[in-house]
């Protein structure tokens, strides 16, 4: 039953500036996204001529389309892994930005910077955070989507992250999920356009004979521990409930993208799902008890006995039970009490900016961590494992491989590249290993390989690894 799991998150960006000596509190200029991204991902061109790193944690940062920072974790086999990888990308943003104050400061300038991890904007464009799940080639990828997709719609009641939108008359409406607004198609080739459930690109990062890739991005990005862990613990429950070819769950969803619209707007869990009637609460509730039989281990069994604990919250009405661990709820509770206190209209842009503050991974600005540093939430990791995951690879996957790599070519001044299979150094012949099993912690060729570049002398003179003093993430304070 091992597989490897991986998250990908694209990050909203907000820049504004003004001269430190500004005599009034106005005087702030906001910076296009372009301009903002740049500043931002300045260090990582000065180490590597591109807005493209591969981290000593087996990751990798990058500019992505619409000048998004985006962090793709490491490849990882337990949940613990992935739940600390992810927390670590928002580390490394959180110390780019720290960076850049310190830069634009020298520059006579105080800067206010915002790093989101949601999934809209302020003018209703999304952004992603997909879930990667390595899959058997034998299996039919668009049977396995259709059956997955009555869970899919519905799996926002147990991670979904909340959003405040308002309608065109300017009322203000909580919903269950940010992506679900941006949802159509249940399978498709397409991420922008027409975006579906699930994507069809076929890019397994292994040996493609044996694997492939299954893209979800259905999903919103996710703060609290135990959300993230929910998300993708389901997740793996589903896809081995799939895999033992079970019959029980076979009901079809008439126009899943209007279907996932309106479970988001309902937060009873009452809304019809399928053909034949069954409910959002009956859909997850029987994908509840058929992975019961798949739970072996105890991240699985923690995981299925939140799912249940949140279905019931949501059954009973009481989303109050877990506002300490499942994002929307936490929101949500925000959001009611800050109503309550003000005596606010749901139309008072407030709610909005309480909404998407929420999401702010700078240190001191983003709610979501206050309220993790207040209590008010629970963590799940113990202290300190995704400040270690910012340096450190997951140990069960190929991403250790490519961590002993990169730090190892860092330390010798090599010129390299990586990318998830294959590991490169140009100033030595025949220096080049791929390895094409995402499960490989062991590989005598890399092994070699490491060794020569400590031992041999340069092939050629390269310039590809530019920086005095490579570029990391804990070089950024």
């Amino acid at each position: 039953m091992r597989r490897v799991r991986g998250l990908e998150t694209e990050y909203g960006l907000q820049v504004r500036v003004r001269p430190l000596d500004a005599a009034t509190p106005a005087g702030w200029r906001r910076l296009s996204s372009d301009e903002a991204a740049q500043r931002l991902f300045a260090p990582v061109v000065e180490a590597h001529a591109a807005t493209n790193a591969w981290l000593r944690n087996g990751g990798r940062l990058y500019l992505d389309v619409g000048s998004h920072p985006e962090y793709a974790t490491a490849e990882c086999s337990t949940l613990a892994e992935l739940v600390a990888q992810d927390r670590a990308g928002d580390l490394v943003l959180a110390q780019l930005a720290h960076r850049a104050q310190q830069a634009w400061a020298q520059e006579g300038l105080e800067p206010r910077i915002s790093i989101f991890k949601n999934n809209v904007d302020s003018h209703a464009n999304s952004y992603g955070s997909h879930e990667n799940f390595q899959v058997s080639r034998k299996a039919d990828l668009a049977g396995t989507v259709q059956a997955l997709t009555p869970f899919l719609v519905t799996r926002q009641l147990l991670c979904g992250a909340g959003h405040w939108q308002r309608d065109r008359l300017g009322r203000g409406h909580f919903l269950l999920s940010q992506r679900a607004e941006h949802m159509w198609d249940p399978l498709s080739a397409a991420t922008t356009r027409s975006r579906p459930m699930v994507n069809t690109r076929d890019e397994p990062h292994a040996d493609a004979e044996r694997f492939r890739r299954l893209h979800v991005i259905v999903g919103d990005s996710t703060l609290l521990d135990h959300t993230t862990l929910l998300r993708v613990g389901s997740m793996e429950l589903a896809l081995r409930i799939l895999e033992a070819g079970s019959p029980c769950l076979s009901r079809g969803v008439p126009e899943p993208g209007l279907v996932i619209r309106r479970v988001a707007a309902d937060l009873t869990g009452r809304t019809a799902v399928t053909e034949d009637g069954a409910t959002a609460l009956q859909v997850q509730w029987e994908w509840w008890r058929a992975a019961e039989a798949f739970v072996d281990d105890e991240e699985l069994r923690t995981v299925h006995e939140l799912w249940a604990q949140v279905l019931i919250a949501v059954e009973d009405g009481a989303p109050g039970r877990i506002a300490d661990r499942i994002d929307w709820a936490a929101k949500h509770r925000l959001l009611r009490a800050q109503r309550e206190r003000h005596d606010m209209a749901s139309d008072d842009p407030r709610l909005a900016q309480l909404a998407l503050a929420w999401h702010d991974v700078i240190p001191g600005q983003g709610l979501a961590r206050l309220a993790e540093q207040r209590g008010q939430v629970r963590r799940w990791l113990a202290p300190g494992v995704d400040e270690r995951a910012v340096e450190e690879a997951p140990p069960t996957t190929r991403a250790a491989l490519r961590a002993s790599f990169i730090t190892a070519a860092q330390q010798h001044r090599r010129g390299h590249t990586v990318d998830w299979m294959t590991l490169s150094c140009h100033d030595l012949a025949e220096g080049q290993v791929r390895v094409e099993d995402p499960l490989s912690t062991h590989d005598e060729r890399v092994g070699e390989l490491i060794r020569r570049m400590v031992t041999e002398p340069r092939q050629t003179s390269s310039s590809s690894f530019r920086a005095a003093n490579p570029w990391t993430p804990s070089t950024l304070g």
